[in-house]
């Protein structure tokens, strides 16, 4: 059976030409009906243990992989305001009550799979390419009920330059967000599929992984402290953050394939992979008049890049269904699962926390690093041609 996930992609037919010529089957494997009138190979070779299942086809072969993927996406440490009551007392404090905080809503999107490979009859390896890409993006919308007493503490806005007393909290009555994720592998693999028993065949495999991961993440707060420093004058603040990522490393894992007879199967795929890259991290921020002519003015830009490694982890769980076509000339599965994959400390996205009692104005802030992780979770259907 063929396996999903990791279905190998031709890097050059060049490696099959110096191949020694030993690795041609010996005999010839040949093409036997099963109990459900299906063709199945039985691989290049008999062997005693571990026989291989590749090619497929009965001789070594190509496949192209093509998947559809309805994936959602989060990234942690996103939280971009408190949404709490406000509270007058004598002593002049602040107080949270009934406090929330209020993250993004992370939406469901598409996004695809296309690989080249190719099975050789040298033992069965298997050597390729796979391209992932996936473009996920989250929103929200919150406004506070005034008339409920209701107010926006903003947690990303530096408001040193506003004109606030030291340590005080600034707010707004109006926040929208826009987060988007541009997530982009390339994972080159070689690998060697083969019997472990009469029905379950393992694939262990270790190769390369180039990672490309992008993100946006845009904060416009109205109304409030933060935004009206002077009534005359009503401003809109707008924050913009990118964090982008590119890297590349060692991946290694194992995929199973419990078969069950005709033709399916259930599958399970692990793999992990350290990603050796850079991060380049960019904090702007201004403020926009509300009225014509809609002056802008910078309120804060910082910039950071510094290399870092990740470990990322995937995994896959479903059911296939994987036939030989014409005499065992061409071969054909179609799985659908479920992945899920995690991405380590990715969010290093710069925040501005407030510093109470602080007395200079200078010193109001201070900025950090969030340090969250980044998952992508969802359904891939998958669609494999070798010939």
């Amino acid at each position: 059976m063929k396996n999903f996930a990791w279905i190998p992609l031709a890097i050059s037919t060049s490696l099959l030409a110096g191949a020694d010529r030993d690795c041609a089957p010996k005999p010839a494997a040949s093409c036997n009906a099963d109990a459900c009138c299906r063709m199945h190979c039985l691989g290049p070779e008999k062997y005693g243990v571990n026989a291989p299942v590749n090619p497929i086809t009965c001789d070594g072969d190509f496949a192209i992989t093509l998947a559809g993927l309805f994936w959602n996406s989060h990234q942690s440490a996103l939280e971009y305001a408190i949404n709490t009551q406000v509270i007058n007392t004598d002593d002049e404090r602040f107080y949270l009550i009934d406090a929330q905080y209020k993250s993004p809503e992370f939406k469901w999107d598409f996004g695809f799979k296309f690989g080249l490979g190719y099975n050789t009859t040298c033992d069965g390896w298997d050597v390729g390419v796979l391209w992932t890409r996936y473009d996920g993006k989250a929103t929200s919308h919150n406004e506070a009920e005034t008339s409920d007493n209701q107010t926006l503490l903003t947690l990303w806005s530096d408001n040193k330059l506003i004109d606030l007393d030291p340590g005080e909290p600034s707010f707004a009555f109006d926040i929208d967000t826009q987060w988007k994720l541009s997530l982009n592998f390339v994972d080159i693999a070689l690998g060697r599929k083969y019997w472990n028993s009469h029905r379950v065949a393992l694939r262990p495999h270790i190769g390369l992984r180039i990672s490309f991961v992008n993100q946006r993440f845009d904060i416009d707060h109205a109304g409030g402290v933060v935004t009206t420093p002077f009534p005359q004058s009503p401003e809109n603040n707008e924050v913009r953050l990118k964090n982008d990522f590119s890297g590349a490393g060692i991946r290694a894992g194992m995929d199973g394939e419990w078969n069950v007879g005709c033709g399916f199967s259930f599958f399970g795929n692990f793999a992990l992979s350290l990603n050796n890259g850079r991060f380049k991290v960019h904090h702007d921020e201004s403020s926009r008049a509300a009225v014509a002519p809609f002056d802008k003015t910078k309120l804060l830009e910082t910039k950071s890049s510094f290399k870092a490694t990740r470990l990322f982890s995937d995994l896959g769980l479903g059911v296939q269904y994987s036939t030989l076509l014409h005499n065992c000339d061409y071969g054909f599965t179609v799985a659908l699962g479920w992945e899920q994959h995690l991405l380590l400390d990715m969010n290093q996205m710069w925040r501005v926390v407030p510093r109470q009692g602080s007395v200079s104005s200078e010193d109001n802030n201070i900025y950090h690093q969030r340090h969250g992780d980044l998952s992508t979770q969802g359904f891939t259907l998958t669609v494999v041609f070798d010939f």
